[in-house]
């Protein structure tokens, strides 16, 4: 199964390179109001009227660009205004995928394999009225890589499950080839996919311990798309 679509999440900041029929393009940044998940299965993504445009009078092909825990996305857009209760907005229709720009340092590929997030850090856990000398259980979450590099992951997760909060410790397990391979790490960030999916990226704490393994893997990965293409 093919991993899931990225696209920005509600009031992310995103910028905007439009393209007029008539003189140079203009470079924008913007905020994501909403997102509207279509028919057809694709999301148009609802963003408030670029500074300096009237969203009533411009039809732009644009080029969105946004950052994701592991990279930077970009896709081309068709943009079209339109009126929410919020007011003038312009709605941002994906005309083509998005495509990874490759700009951290790790190089990173997309890969379906088993990843087990465990919880390792007390004081996120702990209830208010818990004893502080009691140490809660460690809290397993499983889930499927989606993106992989020696420096982190991108994981989903079930539905309806709950993500450890931004900055929470934990040990991911990721399954390789019948080989686990554990390192400390840090949520950074959480995502929302195009199917309505919740992912989790972690950064690991110690990129060398698996370092050269996944690295490996990565670059197998890619060498097996770039074959195919």
């Amino acid at each position: 199964m093919a991993p899931p679509e990225l696209h920005p999440a509600v009031l992310q900041n995103v910028a905007l390179t439009v393209r007029p029929t008539t003189g140079s393009a203009l470079a924008l940044e913007t905020k994501v109001l909403d997102l509207e998940p279509q028919s057809d299965g694709s999301t148009t993504l609802v963003v408030a009227p670029p500074p300096g445009l009237d969203p009533r009078e411009h039809h732009f092909d644009a080029t969105l660009a946004w950052t994701y825990p592991l990279g930077r996305m970009e896709c081309t857009v068709r943009t079209r205004p339109a009126r929410r209760a919020y007011g003038d907005v312009w709605l941002l229709c994906p005309s083509a995928p998005a495509t990874r720009l490759q700009e951290r340092a790790y190089f990173r590929a997309r890969i379906a394999v088993p990843v087990l997030l465990t919880r390792t850090d007390p004081d996120a856990e702990r209830e208010p009225e818990q004893d502080p000398d009691v140490q809660p259980e460690p809290i397993d979450l499983a889930g499927v890589v989606v993106d992989l590099s020696e420096g982190g992951l991108l994981a989903t997760v079930p539905r309806g499950s709950r993500a450890p909060a931004v900055g929470t410790r934990l040990e991911a397990t990721v399954r390789v080839d019948d080989e686990d391979l554990a390192q400390p790490a840090t949520v950074v960030r959480h995502v929302r996919f195009a199917s309505g999916g919740i992912g989790v990226a972690v950064a690991f704490a110690e990129p060398r311990r698996h370092g050269d393994r996944l690295r490996a893997v990565v670059f197998a990965v890619e060498r097996r798309r770039r074959s195919r293409t």
